[in-house]
């Protein structure tokens, strides 16, 4: 119970030190992802909330985290935030994140795919083909790097142009890959409803969630692959090498 107050409730300390301070009252605020009070403090420690504009009567709210990671608000504190316009596409999550990736524009909050649009960020075009130069010309993909860092705009997209068809092919291999895993996850959870039941009290929430990244993915699919469907996996699946949902 102590672990679950101070991991969803507590502050970051306003000293920089990085420690975590509970703020009763304060932390009664719900998440939104436009947020509209703001809290600061003073050099007592004192926390001050006030809101940043004229708000009508209804709920005061602040943003718990990045809104652009449901599935992370979800794992943390319960919930499913679907009122953000985009969601980390999460590329990724199993590399190793090196520095020259970071300065490409890796990041949870910039490798976005938009759910009403189906677009993708510029950072996922220039993270996938930076991926794909290192797998097969690491003078190029260097080449292509510091283009980016320098800001020459031209070299930068005369790449993108010559490899357009590589690029947009590692991202329907990425599309296609979550979505496979999802609907294994989808599997699973049927399987476990029938097994133990379709009580568990935080199913049909997780299962909502998967049905938000689904859709999201599902509309840049279409946006950017249109005419080429997607085949849904069949057979078995294994219980015990997947999470019950994407952090």
């Amino acid at each position: 119970w102590a672990f679950q107050i101070v991991y969803t409730r507590s502050f970051e300390a306003p000293d920089g030190s990085g420690d975590l301070c509970l703020y009763p009252i304060g932390d009664m605020f719900n998440h939104a992802t436009e947020a509209n009070v703001a809290y600061e403090y003073d050099e007592a420690g004192n926390c001050y909330v006030q809101t940043m504009t004229d708000v009508a009567a209804g709920p005061l709210t602040m943003t718990y985290s990045d809104p652009t990671n449901p599935s992370y608000l979800l794992a943390r504190y319960g919930f499913l935030d679907e009122s953000s316009p985009a969601s980390f596409c999460k590329l990724g999550v199993d590399w190793h994140i090196t520095d020259e990736l970071i300065n490409m524009g890796y990041s949870t909050n910039t490798l976005l795919f938009y759910k009403d649009t189906g677009e993708v960020s510029e950072q996922v075009w220039d993270v996938l083909l930076y991926k794909y130069l290192g797998e097969e010309d690491v003078g190029r993909q260097q080449e292509f790097y510091q283009a980016h860092m320098s800001g020459d705009y031209e070299t930068k997209q005369s790449y993108h142009e010559g490899y357009y068809e590589q690029t947009r092919e590692k991202l329907l291999e990425h599309i296609d890959d979550i979505l496979g895993e999802l609907d294994g996850l989808s599997q699973k959870s049927a399987y476990g409803g029938a097994v133990a039941g379709d009580d568990h009290p935080r199913l049909p929430l997780i299962l909502r969630h998967n049905d938000f990244v689904r859709a999201t993915f599902m509309a840049v699919r279409g946006y950017y692959f249109p005419g080429e469907p997607y085949e849904e996996p069949s057979g078995s699946f294994s219980l015990s090498s997947k999470n019950a949902f994407f952090t």
